[in-house]
This record gives C-alpha cells, structure tokens and sequence, in this order.
C-alpha cells in the first residue's frame, strides 16, 4: 500500500496543493475587489474564522499522519489502519459540533474581532454558509494527511484542480452575472465553495479506498482502540494546540489591525495571500520532511532522521530566498493586480521589506517544528507557541502598532520576533537528540 518517498516527491505536490488553494483565495479576492474593495475585508473575516477551524481538525490529522508514518516505518500496517479509522470518525464529529457553534454564534464571534459595521452584513451571511462545510473539512483534512503519509500526496494535488477550478467557475457566476442570472455577492462564493469541498470530500474518499487500497469497516469506525487514540491525541493535542495558538494570536493582532480601519484591514487580507505564496514553500518541505522523518524514526533510523532535518533546512531557506525575490521584484506589480487606491499601496508597501527578515526565522522555525513532531515531541514547541506568541508577539505588536501609533507595520514586527525566537529555540531542541525518547511505535 504504502510508497518509498523523498522530500522533492512530497514537497512538490505538497506545495502545489498549497498554492492552488491561496491562488484561488486570490483570484477570489481579485474578483471581488473589482466590485468593491471593502468586499474584500468582509470576505477576509470570515476566511480567518475558516482558518481557525481548519487548524482545530488539524488535532488528529497531524496526530494521525506522524502514528501512521512511524507504523509504516516499523512495519506495523494493522495499527496504521486503526488509526485512519479513529481520525475520520472522531474529526468528522468535531466538525459538526464546530459548525453549529459557528452558524448560531457568527454575530458574536464578528463582533469580537472588531470588523467594522460597512462590511459586517457581509460577513456575517459569508461566515453562516462556509460554517456548513466545517464537517466536511474536517474529514478532508484526515484524508489527505493519511494519503500523504502513504506516499500518495500527488494525488491530492490533482483533487485539488478540480476543486478549485469548480470554485472559480461557481464564484464567476455568483459575482458578475453571466447568462443574465442575479447578482448573488459573497453568499454565492459561499456556495460555491460548499460544492467544490463536498465534491472533493467524494474524490479524496476514493483515492483513499481504490488508489491507496485502505478498507474502511464500520466496525473499526464504531471499536475504537483507546491506546492508540491516546497515541493519536499525544501528538495532535499540543500540535493542534500551537497551530490555535498561532490563530489565536493572528486574530488578535487582525482585531489591532481591523481597529485601524477598513484599508488596514483590506491591506491584512491581502499581503497575508501574498506572503502565503513564500511561507508556503517551507511549510510544504517542512510537511515532506515530517513524512520522512517519522518514517525514520519509526524504523528505529534516528542519526539519518536527525541530518535529514538539517538538510531540509537549508533546502528550505533556498526556496525561501527564491520566493522572496520573485516577490519583492514584483511589488508594484501585485499591488497594482489587486486594483488597490493609494492609501492602501501605502500601507502595503514597507510589509514586503519587512518580510526579507521574516520569512527566513519562519522558515527555520516550521520546519523544525514539523521534524519535532515527526519524532513524538509535540509538547516542546507548543510550550514555546505560549511563551513566545502570547508573550512576544502579542504584546509588542499592540505597543508598536496601536501605542506607538506605527499601525500595521508594528503589529507585523510581533510576528517577525515571534518567528526568529522560537525557530532559534525549536533548532537548539533538535540539536539536543532528547526528541529521541519521543516516539510513538
């Protein structure tokens, strides 16, 4: 079932994979602007909340991806298998729980990040319609992390076309009326986001069936294995927990942002698409490295799992560079696609001489998190996610950017410090070797 993998053959799909999903936020976020700009700060509220969630189900999917990979590695395919089945089923119940808090508290949770009254309608009936796929995404995310750690992850980037191309489509129709039909606004990109994800759902269940030839029985579904659940939990508890703490943090810092005003909030929906595209490269080697290290790690291989981290470093701070430089050439070209006035080229511009420090420290610091992880040591950088996110970040992005009044350029200073510390402190862990009692099987 399972295939051999190197880091270039799940990197590549990987990051596709991630950047056909910030491609298509962005060609969303185009078409809007071209009806209204402040659209675009409506839309954004609600992605941010989707992002959040996405990040909860992460709690077994992550947990999931590293117990299958070390099962792989050792050998052990009957505990592999339980544990796809104990993901699916316990994932897909906490999306359903997610999306009825969310459809009957949208009001409440818009109110806390401050979004200004001009777009909070907007957002408001945005967020109710994506709130209903939370369940859906929630499975999606177990099933293409399973895959992936199978050796399968070209498979979901080919999913991931089609999903996106169907978004496109039904988003052209809902915003510019074509064929004569009605203007449906941001709830028509709702809808037809809920129909590219249900359909993706369908196609992901099938590669994971008749491509990667894993049964799925109802009995493993209901018979669920405490112990390998505990296992599941002992990575995806503190994982999930520093991805929330992560959103939480970016939330907060989105309401300082969104207190400054609708072009500020407009200028943090857009360059956080735009530094996407560079962040995502690292995130992706840091995903292919975490397959590859559990897998070693698994087969009791721990010297080649630890140069193998090291190697997808440098590997990672390459693509970085690269990307940074097609960015930051690019600047006034991206600012002047997204049809932005000046007032927000204005803010915008010192992010992208901001991010040449930036995504270097991010770089360092998700790919070491992911190879902590890979080896069973999930709880070390969640306690550095609280020291450093809500003891760092937080607070110097409010004194910069609302006491010092240096607006959205302070805030995203917090994020830099963030980064750089905690990348630094992950690494020295790794070096350390005392992820080596960690492991799972």
């Amino acid at each position: 079932m399972e295939k051999q993998v190197s880091l270039i053959s799940i990197f590549i799909p990987v990051y596709f994979n991630m950047l056909l999903s910030i491609i298509t936020l962005m060609i969303n976020t185009y078409m809007i602007s071209l009806i209204d700009h402040n659209l675009v700060g409506a839309m954004g509220a609600g992605n941010q909340i989707f992002s959040l969630f996405i990040n909860i189900f992460n709690l077994l999917a992550v947990g999931c991806s590293v117990l299958v990979s070390q099962a792989i590695g050792a050998k052990d395919k009957k505990t592999a298998i339980r544990a796809v089945h104990i993901s699916i089923m316990l994932n897909a119940g906490l999306g359903i729980i997610c999306s009825i808090f969310i459809f009957f508290f949208a009001n409440l949770v818009l109110k806390l990040l401050q979004v200004p009254q001009d777009v909070f309608n907007e957002s408001y009936k945005y967020l109710r319609i994506i709130s209903l796929i939370f369940a859906i995404d929630a499975t999606a995310v177990v099933l293409i992390a399973v895959i992936r750690a199978y050796g399968y992850a070209s498979h979901t980037m080919f999913v991931s076309i089609i999903i996106n191309i169907i978004t496109i489509c039904g988003n052209t129709i809902a915003l510019f009326e074509p064929f004569g039909l009605p203007f449906f606004g941001l709830s028509g990109v709702g809808i037809s986001t809920i129909t590219g994800r249900i359909l993706g759902v369908c196609m992901l269940l099938f590669v994971l069936i008749k491509v990667v030839k894993i049964p799925l029985f109802i009995s493993l579904f209901v018979n669920i294995r405490l112990y390998l659940l505990k296992k599941i939990l002992s990575i995806g508890i503190p994982s999930a927990g520093e991805n929330l703490i992560w959103v939480i943090q970016y939330l907060i810092a989105f309401s300082f942002v969104a207190s400054m005003g609708s072009n500020s909030l407009t200028t943090q929906t857009i360059y956080f698409q735009i530094s996407a595209f560079i962040f995502f490269a690292s995130s992706a080697i840091g995903i292919a490295n975490e397959v590859i290290v559990a897998r070693l790690v698994g087969a009791k291989e721990n010297e080649k799992a630890y140069h193998q981290s090291f190697k997808a470093l440098k590997i990672g701070f390459l693509i970085t560079a690269i990307f940074l430089g097609v960015v930051f050439l690019n600047k006034n070209l991206i600012m002047s696609a997204f049809n932005l006035p000046n007032s927000v080229k204005e803010l915008m511009l010192p992010l992208f001489f901001l991010s040449i420090i930036l995504e270097f420290g991010r770089t360092q610091n998700v790919i070491m998190v992911n190879a902590l992880r890979a080896s069973g040591d999930a709880k070390f950088p969640f306690y550095m996610g609280i020291i450093f996110m809500w003891g760092v970040s937080i607070p110097l992005g409010w004194f910069l950017g609302i006491y010092l009044e240096m607006g959205i350029l302070g805030v995203w200073i917090g994020f830099l410090a963030d980064e750089w510390l905690r990348g630094s402190i992950n690494t020295l862990r790794w070096k350390s070797k005392k992820w080596q009692e960690k492991k799972l099987i």
